[in-house]
């Protein structure tokens, strides 16, 4: 299986699950604010998010899963992160 778009409510809920949370109180206008701890260190990555049902393209899967190591090479099989919430 391979990475593939996400609504950012449904990839919002998978991250959750891997303790990587939003935060409300970061990000300008239409930027929205992940923070997750990474091997001890405190990970934040902006992403935009105009509407909660927009869908996510590959490339910002992609990119969001090496930052917050959850990639295959990771550890972290596509099936279970797809699966995870």
């Amino acid at each position: 299986m391979a990475d593939r778009p996400l609504k950012y409510r449904r990839l919002r809920a998978i991250l959750k699950t891997y303790g990587i949370l939003e935060d409300a109180k970061r990000g300008k206008g239409s930027e929205r604010m992940f923070v997750g701890i990474v091997e001890g260190r405190i990970i934040r990555l902006p992403t935009k998010c105009h509407n909660e049902g927009d869908d996510k393209p590959v490339g910002v899967i992609k990119s969001i899963r090496r930052h917050f190591k959850l990639t295959e090479e990771d550890g972290v099989r596509d099936e279970e992160f797809y699966n995870r919430a």
